[in-house]
């Protein structure tokens, strides 16, 4: 076995205060072993762990795995990297029920707090946990006075903001607010006073901060006969993983004890487990699993929130996201990417990190994308596309979206990136769209007209996997429509002795990259594509681009795929043929010039595609020959 470990910084959509400050980002380490990820998530002034030295435990651990595997009680002083480590070396169930989750309400001033509650009452959640103890008890008072005349389950987590002093008296004054429970009143380690107020509370207390200091059964025994809680929270990360918070349940449940799990400001790779692990348990009551949505860089997750439940999205391609997204985080400064043959044969290329991660600042800055807004994946993971959108969601704290790849998309979203077909199969769907991307092959000038009325903005790119998607952006619709591609802020053009785009995007690709694609070169930063080098077809000593004739038949093959291309021939050297899918038609030829007029028609009943939905050229080109 052989693990590696990378640091990772989580950074909070809004303040997150608790009675112990407010957090504005949060440190978490992964552990990688392959493609799997187990995620380290310390808390400072919370988890055992001493964060001054977690990186140089997890160097030791990742020298001797084996050493630290057999004998998770090595790391009693790091309970997260037992957390970390068992999530890597245990099977992922593929099964998953959906859990009740409660809605969660985080400190602030009284305005922020009561636009949550507004918030989650809007969105008719059945249960909401509130934490208290940074405002006036009063003012919070009030706060949870308006919530219990609502109907929900209403729970409060006080983070042990309470103290002798004053404890009583406020647990005394919420008695009659019909609360669920109260977790951790008073600071842990008081167990005479907890015993007391266990006792006695007109509000059943749960356990929380208290139960992670207790790491012998010895001393959780000891403790839970003493105090006799009500509830337990039991936080997988913090109580050194999965194995840990079982054997608190077993106890729980020797003694009559309720209990549920809770997350602890994990990111999304952390509270899959933690989700994935409860689904598999006897679960009461709601769990405190929600906090997937509190980052603005979170990691793209197949958890969903549906009406109040946490359930886990089944599309196959999560397989392949997680295969991306462990290889993203993995302590490397380069991916390796399959080209798809823009500028040559297909073939593997090595690619910078901090090339994908520009290439992403440029897409949200020229489209306007900000924290927040959706993102749909629907495209094979295996193009450059499809990674690079798992990548702006990354970097600019987008929402993704994901389905699997098909011909037509019929899912909401901010922004999306499809292929010509995709658009033409969803024509009756783009108004979901704010802005639409679309690239993989041109769009033909019959698809163009469809989308005229849109709503949404929809521009084709120009771009390939060596310069990280695109470079260049056409808009197809709208006032600013437009026959020439523009270039991204810091790219620029020139054309070499073909006529062949030459790309300068220094921030994308440290080279200039060689393109076979003909083109009128309008400026430095603004071209027209003519069409490819590499189909150039010479009849007779005439240089003819099937791009442009097969624009031209646009009008003559109404809603029929085809294309043309170049067979060998005798006199000519290569005649023009034209290829169509169905049956027999009537072409005319007569809105063309002569020497551009296919010399023969084949009629081939289905094209086959490649996977991207293109036609496969190569494969009815050889037919053509035939």
């Amino acid at each position: 076995m052989k693990l590696s470990w990378s640091k990772y910084t989580l950074h909070f959509r809004h303040p997150a205060g608790t009675s112990r400050g407010v957090m504005q980002s949060r440190d978490v380490w992964y552990i990688f072993d392959g493609i799997k990820i187990g995620e380290c998530a310390p808390l400072p002034d919370l988890s055992l762990d001493d964060l001054s030295l977690i990186e140089a435990k997890l160097d030791e651990v990742c020298t001797k795995p084996d050493k630290f595997i057999k004998n998770l009680s090595l790391l009693n002083e790091f309970p997260s990297i037992k957390f970390g480590l068992e999530i890597i070396g245990i099977e992922p169930s593929s099964s998953f029920a959906p859990i009740d989750i409660n809605g969660l309400i985080w400190m602030g001033d009284s305005e922020f707090m009561t636009q949550q509650i507004e918030q989650k009452l809007r969105e008719k959640w059945s249960c909401i946990k509130i934490k208290i103890g940074a405002l006036d008890f009063s003012a919070e008072i009030e706060i949870l006075k308006k919530l219990s005349q609502n109907g929900v389950e209403l729970r409060v987590d006080a983070n042990g903001a309470f103290d002798e002093s004053n404890v009583r008296d406020r647990l005394r004054n919420m008695s009659g607010l019909n609360l669920h429970s109260i977790e951790q009143p008073i600071k842990p380690g008081q167990w005479n006073l907890m015993e007391e107020l266990c006792k006695n509370s007109p509000v059943p207390i749960a356990l929380d901060e208290e139960l992670i200091p207790l790491q012998s059964r010895e001393k959780r025994i000891q403790m839970l006969d003493k105090v006799k809680p009500q509830y337990l929270v039991l936080k997988p990360s913090l109580l050194g993983g999965f194995a840990e918070a079982e054997a608190w349940i077993n106890l729980a449940d020797e003694r009559g004890i309720g209990w549920w799990v809770t997350s602890a400001l994990e990111s999304n790779i952390g509270l899959e487990a933690i989700a994935t692990w409860a689904s598999q348990l006897n679960l009461s009551g709601y769990q405190g699993l929600g906090t997937g949505q509190l980052f603005k860089n979170n990691i793209p997750s197949p958890l969903q929130l549906v009406d109040g439940t946490l359930q886990k999205a089944k599309n196959l391609i999560w397989k392949e996201i997680k295969v991306f997204i462990s290889e993203w985080l993995a302590p490397k400064e380069t991916v390796e990417l399959q080209t798809s043959g823009s500028t040559g044969n297909p073939k593997k290329i090595v690619v910078q990190k901090k090339c994908m991660i520009n290439s992403a600042q440029l897409t949200g800055a020229r489209f306007g994308l900000s924290a927040g807004d959706s993102a749909l994946l629907c495209l094979p993971m295996k193009y450059i596309a499809a990674k690079m959108m798992v990548v702006r969601a990354l970097e600019l704290g987008l929402e993704l979206k994901v389905v699997e790849p098909s011909r037509t998309i019929n899912v909401s979203a901010d922004f999306v990136a499809m292929v010509p077909m995709q658009l033409e199969n969803s024509l009756d769907q783009l108004d979901r769209f704010k802005t639409i991307i679309v690239g993989g092959s041109p769009v033909t000038e019959s698809l163009i007209k469809k989308i005229q009325n849109t709503k949404s903005e929809i521009y084709e790119t120009y771009g390939m996997t060596e310069t990280v998607t695109h470079v260049a952006v056409k808009p197809l619709n709208g006032r600013h429509k437009s026959q020439y591609f523009a270039a991204l802020d810091g790219v620029s053009f020139e054309i070499d002795p073909r006529g062949c785009l030459v790309i300068n995007a220094p921030e994308l690709n440290p080279e200039p990259v060689v393109t076979n694609d003909v083109v009128k070169l309008v400026s430095a930063t603004s071209f027209k594509w003519l069409g490819r080098f590499d189909n150039v077809i010479n009849s007779g000593g005439i240089k003819m681009h099937p791009e442009i004739i097969e624009k031209k038949l646009e009008p003559s093959i109404p809603n029929r795929r085809y294309f043309v291309a170049g067979v060998p021939d005798k006199e000519l050297g290569q005649k023009l043929v034209l290829i169509v899918e169905g049956d027999f038609m009537d072409i005319s030829f007569n809105q063309i010039p002569k020497y551009e007029q296919p010399r023969e028609v084949i009629f081939k009943s289905i094209f086959p595609e490649t996977e991207s939905g293109k036609i496969d050229r190569n494969f009815l080109g050889k037919l053509a020959k035939l």
